[in-house]
């Protein structure tokens, strides 16, 4: 008798690369932890498959059903491009199904399975549309529109803005590490973000005016993005909400004074359910998906 209800959930994150399985009610039933593979697409794939067979192995749940939640460009469930690990054109799912016959896989950008793990199971499971967004060494995000994820190809994080008349990608100088970047332009040496927000919450003069530039372009990026979709709620998670306490009220003041005139519905901020789990389940997220209704 086959195992059904459990599901293989892939993390394929720019550092580590997390294998477990999951149930239904989002239990891990174990899972291993390794470095991710980096610059050899076939040799990250070998890993990949070594730590699936590990898992059957100790367990004996079939590989019937494989959800990944991938640190890259991915359209179709298929991976154009991992940055982080510097390979191009990664066929997972096609290597998945050579040797897993049996299995259903889908894949999914990072972002975009963590969305979806919070729409259907999360903080904004009880709303038809949100839009997630992870702020931490980089800057991801999706739109979930009437309970389906809105898979998208692109990392909203490459979008360009312009500060002190050059055009840099959204997350070079707004993301946790895009911070030190940004403090660096303004004349001002950190080790990382958080050097920044205690300097703001000491009410230290030469971190304040390089704050209110992240506020202003962070709010205005995602002003943009709500009133090109009008969400219900929008989520936020990675390593800057360590810091919500000092930034969020603020965050939400001007991004909601930029929309105040339009009308579009009020940006309303949660926080993310899963926390540090939310790439395996994210991946859990888009592999249970692919269940059959009753199982």
């Amino acid at each position: 008798m086959r195992v059904v209800g459990k599901v293989y959930a892939i993390d394929l994150g720019a550092t580590n690369l997390r294998i477990g399985i999951v149930d239904q009610d989002l239990n891990i039933i174990d899972v291993i932890r390794e470095k991710s593979t980096k610059n050899d697409a076939l040799k990250l794939y070998d890993q990949i498959h070594r730590m699936i067979k590990t898992l059957y192995e100790k367990n004996k749940v079939p590989v019937d059903y494989i959800g990944v939640s991938c640190c890259g460009f991915v359209e179709d469930s298929k991976i154009k491009l991992l940055p982080n690990l510097f390979i191009n054109r990664f066929d997972l799912k096609y290597h998945l199904n050579k040797d897993f016959p049996e299995a259903k896989v889908f894949i999914a950008n990072d972002a975009n399975a963590a969305a979806y793990a919070e729409a259907s199971y999360g903080s904004t499971s009880e709303v038809e549309d949100s839009f997630f967004y992870t702020i931490s060494s980089g800057i991801g995000g999706c739109l979930v529109y009437n309970r389906k994820l809105v898979n998208l190809p692109f990392e909203i994080g490459h979008h360009y803005f312009q500060y002190k008349g050059q055009f840099h990608e959204i997350e070079e100088l707004l993301s946790g590490n895009g911070i030190v970047k940004l403090c660096a332009l303004n004349g001002v040496e950190v080790k990382d973000a958080s050097d920044m927000f205690n300097g703001v919450k000491n009410n230290d003069k030469k971190f304040i005016q390089i704050y209110n530039d992240w506020i202003k372009n962070l709010a205005a990026f995602i002003a943009n993005n709500q009133l090109n979709f009008n969400t219900d709620l929008i989520v936020l998670s990675g390593g800057v909400m360590k810091s919500k306490d000092i930034f969020l009220d603020d965050l939400s003041a001007v991004s909601n004074a930029f929309i105040a005139k339009y009308p579009v519905k009020r940006i309303r901020f949660v926080n993310a359910k899963f926390d540090q789990d939310v790439g395996l389940i994210g991946g859990a997220s888009v592999g249970l998906a692919l269940l059959p209704k009753g199982e």
